[in-house]
């Protein structure tokens, strides 16, 4: 989660510094043309280049921040909480950004004295930035709302002729739940379940998983085979459920329960394609997904909370010394006319 907000950070300052150079290379050119009065005395193109630019770092990096603070802290609000934030402290930038501009021209004509200007310009500029503003904070939305990347991968059609992929799968699936939805009723274990999956999403996230779908109670999450030799996908199970066990005493304060998840995986290849008109999204289609949902089944037959496929262990073999792995012998699931073999990983 830090990488993937220092990412944001780091492009958002980029992006918007080139903006504000940009801006003032428009103004420049503007300012140049047939349809213009020319320069004022006071202006030089350096000066209003070098302005420009650190107001666009600047904004940028107080953009990103907040942008970072609100998907930490209104994740599960509804949009408008964060967009008044935002707005809020964009106005408040814009405001000190200007005295410090007033200060600037009253050094260079002190006669004329601290002038806060707020003409036709600023309003224009406002215009513009704000709007950039909101499109950070619009694909930042889309981006918590098709998942990390998958944005990008619809607008360029990564996914438009379906295609072949090696993934891994995991099914999370949450303990008692049935006794839990009785215990809570209908309204109090939709919001035990929002708070829940907003909580796991930070381990997801920093073992680079991609949560493919919420079903009901249960999660279902994915990584592309290549480059899964440093195992995310059993440290993210094991990253939730240390997770839930810190935040015991706060699921009990509100909702009277214990969360906790049990898991399978398995490996295999899916057909990836993007599908629908309206509500558009990309997703998996084949076996694997339907034998790690078997996988995940067993848990309670088999004492385990967390089962993998003898194929996913092969694939990238697990060092004895960071988990405990017993094998749990040759399994019929249900619906398969194949056993597998199936082994049970525990943390030491």
């Amino acid at each position: 989660m830090k990488r993937i907000k220092l990412e944001r950070v780091i492009i958002i300052t980029i992006a918007m510094t080139i903006i504000g150079g940009l801006q003032s290379w428009y103004d420049h050119v503007t300012i140049g043309s047939m349809f213009s009065l020319g320069e004022s005395e006071i202006y030089k193109f350096q000066t209003a280049l070098l302005f420009n630019l650190i107001s666009g770092a600047s904004g940028g990096l107080v953009a990103s921040i907040t942008l970072n603070f609100i998907d930490d802290k209104y994740r599960t609000k509804p949009y408008y909480q964060g967009l008044i934030i935002i707005v809020s402290m964009f106005m408040l930038v814009w405001a000190i950004r200007n005295t410090i501009e007033a200060f600037i021209l009253m050094e260079t004509e002190p006669a004329k004295g601290f002038v806060f200007a707020f003409d036709a310009i600023d309003m224009r500029n406002i215009i513009f930035w704000m709007t950039i503003v909101l499109l950070s904070y619009f694909f930042l939305q889309m981006e918590n709302k098709f998942g990390p990347g998958k944005l990008t991968q619809i607008f360029f059609g990564k996914y438009n002729i379906p295609r072949e992929e090696e993934r891994i799968f995991m099914f999370l699936d949450l303990k008692s739940s049935t006794t839990i939805a009785e215990n809570l009723g209908g309204v109090r274990y939709h919001q035990f379940l929002k708070e829940l999956f907003s909580d796991i999403t930070t381990p997801i996230l920093e073992t680079e998983g991609e949560i493919y779908q919420y079903v009901g109670d249960e999660v279902v999450l994915s990584w592309p085979t290549e480059g899964s030799g440093n195992l995310n996908y059993i440290k993210c199970f094991f990253a939730i459920q240390q997770l839930l066990k810190s935040e015991e005493n706060k699921y009990l304060q509100r909702f009277g329960v214990k969360p906790y998840f049990k898991a399978g995986a398995h490996h295999g290849t899916v057909i990836a394609g993007e599908i629908g008109v309206v509500k558009r999204d990309i997703t998996y289609s084949g076996d694997v997904l339907n034998t790690t949902a078997r996988i995940q089944s067993m848990c309670n037959e088999l004492h385990s909370s967390f089962l993998i496929s003898n194929d996913l262990f092969d694939l990238n073999p697990i060092p004895y010394s960071d988990w405990i792995i017993e094998r749990k012998g040759e399994i019929q699931l249900k619906g398969k006319s194949e056993t597998i073999e199936l082994m049970s990983i525990y943390k030491y």
